[in-house]
């Protein structure tokens, strides 16, 4: 069968590309989700339990889905996840998430876990980026990078707070993509936060946040945002989807910091979702993989063309004009 050209493509066409391209390794790693999987299941169909309320009657044809983020001007409010295993796809596979993204004017949340340091990444890339950390990495390091990311012009740095047990792939821990040592644990502390405060005066962005406990104790040790997640259901198997919990914290932090929905999202339809339901913004990991995994660079510059054209698609049969608009009110929850 004769493969479409890239820029027909949809984001089940370049998944069945990535599946047949990318080394099995990489597609299982990717692919896979702790234990059961039954998170990594409930992530994407919280998103089909909310209907569009369509609306023609209008002038809308082009909406403006740019947004704010720490203080960058984003042509659309969707991010790329910190993954750290790009590099099990292939050697140049950060260079090109890097780069893709940056055609795409896309900000990038790079993870300590990936081969690539903060200097690696700005070199691949001249968009915006968020340093996001692993204090089992320890603080030297920590520190360390997080004042080069600072010094490298990155928007925000944060850290990766939800792994008090090491991420699973069924019933394995799998090694380390960044140096292939066991992965480990580490408990997770409001003084972590504060201690990030002190290294650097950008703004510091917590992830892992499932619920109204946690998202109150990280914005009282001083977070200047939140990632909902629950790490693509490879940590805790049976979790709510990240979905599911941000109603839950949005209330909790009352609009004090910006709140940001990871895990699930599988095309513009869902972002829409996502913002209605009060999200800032959201992160995309694994259609990113798929479309670094087919098509290199250019592969995650049409998944984010996707994105574009879905969201807007979304908002013009729903009759709204802009991001700031999307509300509540163009959803129904199918029952």
């Amino acid at each position: 069968m004769t493969e479409k050209p890239l820029e027909q493509m949809g984001l089940r066409d370049l998944r069945a590309v990535a599946r047949q391209r990318m080394p099995a390794e990489a597609w299982h790693h990717f692919n896979g989700a702790a234990e059961t999987r039954a998170t990594f299941h409930r992530n994407p169909r919280a998103f089909h339990k909310y209907l569009f309320r369509q609306r023609v009657y209008h002038d809308i044809t082009d909406p403006d889905i740019s947004i704010e983020l720490f203080g960058q001007k984003l042509p659309i409010p969707a991010a790329t996840a910190p993954v750290g295993s790009f590099s099990l796809i292939s050697e140049a596979a950060e260079r090109e998430v890097a780069e893709g993204a940056a055609r795409a004017g896309a900000m990038v949340f790079v993870s300590q876990a990936a081969k690539f340091d903060p200097r690696g990444w700005r070199e691949a890339s001249k968009g915006p980026l968020v340093f996001m950390a692993y204090m089992n990495r320890g603080k030297e390091e920590v520190s360390e990078y997080a004042k080069m990311s600072e010094d490298l012009g990155f928007a925000a740095v944060g850290i990766t707070m939800d792994t008090v047990r090491p991420v699973k792939i069924g019933d394995e821990v799998p090694l380390s993509t960044k140096d292939g040592k066991p992965r480990k644990g580490h408990s997770a502390s409001p003084k972590d936060i504060e201690w990030m405060k002190k290294q650097v005066s950008l703004p510091v962005v917590i992830k892992g946040i499932m619920g109204a406990d946690d998202a109150r104790t990280a914005v009282n040790a001083g977070a200047d945002a939140l990632v909902v997640s629950n790490h693509g259901g490879r940590i805790l198997d049976f979790n709510r989807a990240a979905l599911e919990a941000l109603p839950e914290v949005l209330d909790a932090v009352s609009g004090k910091v910006p709140v940001i929905l990871d895990s699930g999202v599988r095309s513009g339809g869902d972002i829409v979702k996502a913002l209605a339901l009060g999200a800032k913004a959201v992160l995309v990991g694994r259609p990113v993989a798929w479309g670094v995994g087919a098509f290199g660079a250019r592969g995650v510059e049409r998944v984010y063309a996707i994105l574009n054209e879905e969201m807007k698609r979304a908002m013009c049969m729903t009759g709204v004009a802009s991001v700031g608009e999307i509300n509540k009110t163009i959803l129904i929850l199918d029952d």
